[in-house]
């Protein structure tokens, strides 16, 4: 499940980052699918496409799972009532995402290829179909380049060249440094309203990934303080608060979406997984409360280490 792969996600960064908050010196994956240049690069044959926005719920041994557990994004593009449409992943390689995943695609038959006119450093690509009728029930490419796996999965394309446009679009809506810097969220931010404080320091933000540090002070109630580890994508800041309560380990799935420089928390139906993990019910029905808004503060960190 994806609240699973955001702890590995956590671990695994924090383990590869000598200094933790600092603000990102690389490049980053995209951060809002629909800014992509992904639908600029579409075929004539899709027109109209559009961005379709997913709930991924990544399985552990995929792709996908592997693209997010590094700090990737997936997006989806196409016409819907069509079923006509593909799927981009990107994700930050670190020298091990890529080579981890070959073994899995050579034994799916992906074969190694060398796509034209593009400086890749490898490639795989794999298709399973009728070919003369254009009817792919597999078509997936999938290529590292600059530090960053990108995977093409589509069923509208019928060769390597045909796809080479949309390969060079998503590498091209790879965030430059600076605009990763701009998009960045690490900041201190607090909640305030009806005599509750709660504070929210995001102390780490590459890529997609985000950790930080939560507190809630609830008005004539237990307070409770713990770790954030989530994704930040298409304006919503997704992960899971591990925290200590009344001396009881928990945790907590949790949703906020942007708004200005702020976050808005969302709510809905939970479930209570082994008696310790709350997560929102599926399909999510999720509603925001604008009343505790988190606004930018400041000494988070001093603010927090004073809450017992």
């Amino acid at each position: 499940m994806r609240v699973v792969v955001l702890l590995f996600s956590a671990l695994f960064l924090t383990a590869c980052s000598d200094v933790e908050d600092a603000v990102p010196e690389t490049p980053s994956v995209p951060l809002f699918c629909d800014e992509t240049k992904i639908l600029d690069s579409f075929p004539e044959k899709v027109a109209n496409a559009k961005y379709i926005p997913t709930e991924w719920e990544p399985s552990e041994g995929t792709d996908l799972y592997a693209a997010y557990n590094a700090g990737g994004i997936a997006c989806t593009y196409g016409i819907g009532e069509a079923e006509v449409g593909a799927t981009i992943i990107w994700a930050p390689d670190y020298g091990i995402t890529f080579a981890d995943r070959e073994k899995f695609w050579k034994e799916a038959g992906q074969q190694e290829v060398d796509l034209p006119d593009f400086d890749e450093e490898r490639a795989y690509f794999l298709s399973q179909g009728t070919e003369e009728q254009g009817e792919f029930i597999i078509w997936q490419l999938n290529v590292l380049k600059g530090g960053y796996w990108i995977q093409v999965g589509a069923t509208f394309l019928g060769s390597i060249e045909e796809a080479m446009p949309i390969v060079k679009s998503a590498f091209d809506s790879i965030l430059t440094t600076e605009e990763a810097a701009a998009q960045n969220v690490k900041g201190c931010y607090f909640s305030e309203a009806n005599n509750d404080l709660f504070i929210m320091d995001l102390t780490y933000h590459d890529n997609s990934t985000v950790t930080g540090n939560l507190a809630y002070q609830p008005f004539q109630k237990d307070s409770s303080k713990g770790s954030f580890v989530g994704t930040y994508e298409n304006g919503i800041l997704h992960g899971v608060y591990t925290f200590t309560s009344e001396g009881r380990d928990s945790e907590r799935e949790l949703y906020f979406k942007r708004d200005g420089e702020g976050f808005v928390p969302g709510y809905g139906p939970v479930e209570v997984i082994d008696n310790k993990f709350e997560k929102l019910q599926r399909p999510l029905q999720i509603k925001w409360d604008k009343v505790y808004k988190y606004n930018p503060g400041e000494e988070c960190a001093t603010v927090i280490k004073g809450i017992d």
